[in-house]
């Protein structure tokens, strides 16, 4: 599926850009759709239909960076879900329950997936850093502890502190830009 898809694009560039949001999102995007359908081949036809759609509107998609398509690509992925629901007429779910769900103010299960998942990533990154700069952030984030706090619970100047949190972000950020493009 993904090389008939990838051949709709123009570009080398648009072609690496799908197959990196087609290898880190089409887990999720099956999850998702498996929790809705409850049928395989109609959450693969779901998921496929989804990049289908990435890729008739791909100057608006793919203009955005690999890590945030992941949201619109469930979006899309949920749609396509209940469009099959409402073409099947099926009898044996209310298709407004899942609006109603979807506007609670809870999570969804599908958010909460990403949230977990994305909580990993974050979590496998942050073991990369050094023991100092791990713990100024998780006062800083967790603990949510001020500067001046982690200063006086570190012994480290509020500007070394500052340059901490700063490096650690942009070494995060690195990491992140870097599982993208593989």
């Amino acid at each position: 599926m993904v090389y008939i898809c990838m051949s709709m694009l123009e570009t080398e560039d648009e072609r690496n850009k799908f197959n990196d949001a087609y290898e880190m999102h089409r887990y999720k995007m099956l999850k998702v759709a498996m929790s809705i359908l409850w049928n395989n081949n109609q959450a693969e036809d779901c998921v496929q239909e989804a990049f289908i759609a990435i890729i008739k509107h791909k100057k608006k998609y793919l203009s955005i960076s690999c890590p945030d398509l992941g949201i619109p690509l469930v979006i899309i992925t949920m749609n396509k879900c209940f469009d099959v629901l409402r073409r099947a007429n099926y009898k044996d779910e209310n298709i407004d329950d899942h609006e109603y769900y979807l506007k609670s103010d809870e999570d969804t299960p599908e958010k909460k997936l990403l949230q977990k998942e994305d909580y990993e990533t974050l979590r496998n990154h942050m073991q990369k850093l050094d023991d100092e700069s791990i713990n100024v952030l998780e006062m800083r984030y967790v603990l949510k502890m001020s500067h001046k706090e982690i200063s006086e619970s570190t012994g480290l100047s509020l500007d070394n502190i500052n340059k901490k949190i700063t490096r650690a972000k942009a070494k995060i950020r690195a990491l992140y830009a870097e599982g993208c493009e593989e």
